[in-house]
């Protein structure tokens, strides 16, 4: 291979890792055999390893999460609490949980594999808890209607208890009830669609005790995501802060107003 495509095809690894470790670790994402593995790799911003499962959907998440996304939020932002709804296997919670490194962290991911790996992220951080739930509009049974998605896709609906596949679903303000804090510092919402639900018939009751909110919008699975989200937040306190790739970034105006001063 020539030195200048060895280059541009590790240049986002050599960036983040260093010349010699960069290409190593693209290598350990990207192996030639493609199977499946899960190996260990230590990030520089992250202070425990970083567990990614090769030949799966944990290789594109972590690319997009430690090489390309750096969630652009106001310097003297200092969240007491952030959760993570469709927290995956813990990346994002990884970020935030060595940015914020006083705030209490609480990771939902619904699906059972996709727990373990997030437990094994993240279980060494005396902050973190985990809950194997699917974020809903109630405490209700929920069902993943696409099981054999890509592990960052699966997308829940509302089913019966009889339901073998049923999964137990949480809200969030039933999250923030038991979390023993009165705010959200940072909600960051990743659900695959969920969130038309939650912003039809749930987010009075929890919207107004947010300071921050992180959100992906999903109308590619589910029209009117988007209508939904932000019919609902017009009438509240949010700016409009930043965007990165598909995540968009809301602050409170008297945040917003504090970070100024």
């Amino acid at each position: 291979m020539k030195i200048t495509k060895w280059i541009k095809n590790y240049s986002p690894f050599i960036s983040k890792f260093g010349f010699w470790k960069g290409p190593r670790i693209a290598k350990m994402l990207f192996p030639t055999n493609g199977g499946f593995k899960l190996i260990s790799i230590k990030v520089p911003e992250i202070k425990t390893p970083v567990y990614v499962r090769t030949g799966s959907s944990d290789v594109s998440s972590f690319c997009e999460l430690f090489l390309d996304t750096d969630y652009p939020l106001p310097d003297s932002l200092s969240p007491k609490l952030i959760i993570d709804a469709g927290a995956n296997v813990g990346y994002a919670s990884l970020k935030l949980m060595n940015r914020y490194k006083s705030a209490t962290m609480i990771s939902i991911e619904p699906e059972e594999s996709n727990f373990q790996v997030l437990t094994k992220n993240c279980e060494l951080y005396s902050n973190y808890k985990g809950i194997n739930k699917a974020i809903w509009i109630n405490d209700d049974i929920v069902k993943i209607t696409n099981p054999t998605s890509r592990n960052t896709g699966f997308r829940v609906e509302r089913t019966t208890k009889d339901d073998k596949s049923g999964l137990s679903a949480t809200t969030i303000q039933g999250i923030l009830k038991n979390s023993g804090f009165d705010r959200i510092g940072i909600l960051k919402l990743d659900i695959e669609g969920t969130e038309k639900e939650l912003f039809e018939n749930n987010y009075k009751k929890w919207i107004d005790k947010v300071d921050v909110l992180i959100i992906e919008l999903h109308d590619r699975f589910k029209r009117g995501c988007a209508l939904t989200f932000y019919s609902a937040i017009d009438s509240y306190d949010f700016v409009h802060y930043n965007s990165q790739r598909d995540n968009l970034i809301f602050i409170r105006k008297e945040i917003l107003k504090a970070n100024k001063t």
